[in-house]
């Protein structure tokens, strides 16, 4: 108990050994425990002066106009006026001031309005119930508008905390990245307590480093990251202003989670009371506890984008797997049949059947050159590993070098060719150009039938070139127009020979040449694949040609 209560209501334990009688009592006081060093923020403010010298000019306003009206009025009206005057200084100052205030005003009452006049003096004894009554009543007038008057400020700061968290909720919500959140969190985290903000997130080794700062960096030394460190491994408040750890330049925050501690948020504020009261300080942990709800949201995002990227590899693989293997295994084992035909019963076998044997070799192998090459050239596409080296080229003689590869392949497709005689030369990479046309020309080849016609255009429109190949093919299903350039994509068809590679690289290719490549059904049947080439600023003339 404290020493008042021991002298007024005696010790317990005086009483307990009074009523012991023969028993022995052994006292054994326990050891006091050591409260925290208060820091400055958190000791009694200095006084107010303006505010004092408020509550003495509020007084002698009131002292003048009740001496105005002093011949006019009855005492009682005149302690209205200074009833008026403290709830006015009630109203713009603290309880200090206003009772200075109540206090002057009795007294300045007593001396200029009470006989005999100036003077403290009291010649009659009834106006001391007077003054007492007086003093009460301001003192408690003053006191409920104080306390309202705090209420109120307390409510306004509530409200404000409450709508900057609802907005900071609101903007999580819609944020999927850690730094996004934490930027946008200490954001609206500032607006309410202003100061030096950090959130303190682990790394790979299990202790927590700042990730990021709002608007300034946290005086940070090795003493503060243990802190730090502290209160993310025990999930308690320390540091500034707490009984834990009190000498830290900062107030540390855990932030945890629905599985545990995700960081910590350290605080650091401008305004030294904005976290005195209980309150204010309940307010910091709803904040920092939406913070840890968001952080473990999108860390949960990470890992199902990771785990989605990893199935997606997985499928890629397992098709991509399956779909070489098949394209493998039947050239190869026309070309082991054929040649072992060959060998086993070369002499045997006629100049026709011999031949005919060869040209299978031949086709397989050139099968599996395609075959080989489009994988080589995702790979390198997708690892960044091709390099665009563009020169100024005619179009007829990229579109000639295709046709001369594939020759084989269109021997029994007749080819259209409308290049018009004043097509620009276009800056491309011959190379990769040639291959988007062989791989489209090959589609074409693969899902149309034998003696169907294919026709190769092109047209200069501003600085643009669009070339166009059309088949008579079956057409695209409803949608497939733009899956078709996935990758393994085959569409319907899925026993045509290839792994669904072709197009895929064709779109890559004509993405770093800086066009767009679509593809669409044809009127009439079939399929046309259309890209653009641009032609840069200007284009190199032509040289005229004789003849």
């Amino acid at each position: 108990r404290s020493l008042w209560r021991r002298i007024v209501l005696g010790s317990i334990v005086d009483a307990l050994v009074r009523e012991s009688g023969e028993i022995d009592i052994y006292v054994v006081s326990g050891e006091r425990e050591a409260e925290p060093v208060k820091p400055a923020w958190v000791r009694p403010r200095p006084p107010d002066w303006p505010a004092y010298g408020l509550a003495l000019g509020v007084v002698g306003l009131c002292t003048a106009i009740a001496w105005v009206t002093f011949p006019h009025v009855g005492l009682s009206n005149l302690i209205m006026v200074y009833l008026l005057g403290v709830v006015g200084v009630a109203t713009r100052a603290g309880r200090g001031p206003t009772a200075l205030a109540s206090v002057v005003s009795v007294a300045a009452f007593d001396f200029f309005f009470v006989p005999p006049y100036l003077s403290f003096a009291v010649s009659d004894t009834e106006h001391l119930i007077t003054f007492a009554v007086m003093l009460i009543v301001a003192l408690v007038i003053s006191g409920l508008t104080v306390r309202i008057r705090a209420q109120a400020d307390s409510a306004r700061q509530r409200e404000r905390r409450i709508a900057a968290l609802y907005a900071m909720s609101r903007e999580l919500a819609t944020t999927r990245d850690v730094d996004g959140l934490l930027e946008t969190a200490l954001r609206h985290l500032s607006e309410v307590f202003p100061g030096q903000l950090a959130v303190f997130l682990p790394d790979d080794t299990g202790r927590v480093a700042v990730r990021r700062t709002h608007p300034s960096q946290l005086p940070m030394d090795a003493s503060e990251l243990a802190v730090a460190h502290w209160v993310y491994e025990h999930r308690q408040v320390a540091g500034l202003g707490t009984a834990t750890l009190p000498g830290a330049r900062a107030l540390y925050l855990p932030l945890v989670g629905s599985r545990g501690a995700v960081g910590v948020l350290g605080m650091s504020p401008a305004e030294p009371r904005s976290l005195e009261s209980p309150e204010q300080l309940h307010q910091a942990e709803t904040f920092a506890n939406q913070m840890a709800l968001a952080i473990e949201r999108a860390r949960l995002g990470e890992q199902a984008q990771r785990a989605e990227v990893r199935a997606e590899a997985e499928r890629l693989r397992n098709s991509l797997l399956s779909s070489v293997s098949h394209d493998l295994r039947t050239p190869l084992a026309t070309i082991t049949g054929a040649s072992s035909s060959l060998l086993e019963s070369g002499e045997l076998l006629g100049e026709a059947t011999r031949q005919e044997l060869l040209q299978s070799i031949h086709r397989e192998a050139e099968r599996l050159d395609r075959l080989v090459n489009n994988l080589l050239d995702m790979t390198r596409l997708e690892a960044g590993g091709v390099t665009v080296h563009k020169e100024w080229q005619p179009l007829e003689g990229v579109v000639g070098a295709a046709l001369k590869r594939l020759e084989s392949r269109l021997r029994d497709r007749p080819v259209r060719i409308d290049l018009p005689v004043d097509l620009p030369l276009v800056p491309i990479d011959a190379v990769l150009v040639e291959q988007v046309l062989i791989n489209v020309l090959d589609n074409a080849v693969k899902y149309s039938q034998e003696g169907s016609p294919i026709d190769i255009s092109a047209a200069a429109a501003g600085r643009v070139v669009t070339v166009e190949i059309a088949d008579r093919g079956p057409g695209f299903a409803a949608g497939d127009e733009e899956r078709v350039f996935e990758k393994f994509y085959r569409g319907g068809a899925a026993g045509a020979p290839g792994v669904g590679l072709g197009l895929a690289i064709c779109r890559a290719v004509i993405d770093v040449h800086g066009g767009k490549m679509w593809a669409e059904n044809r009127p009439g049947g079939g399929t046309v694949f259309r890209f653009t080439l641009p032609l840069g600023e200007s284009s190199p003339d032509i040289p005229p040609t004789d003849g």
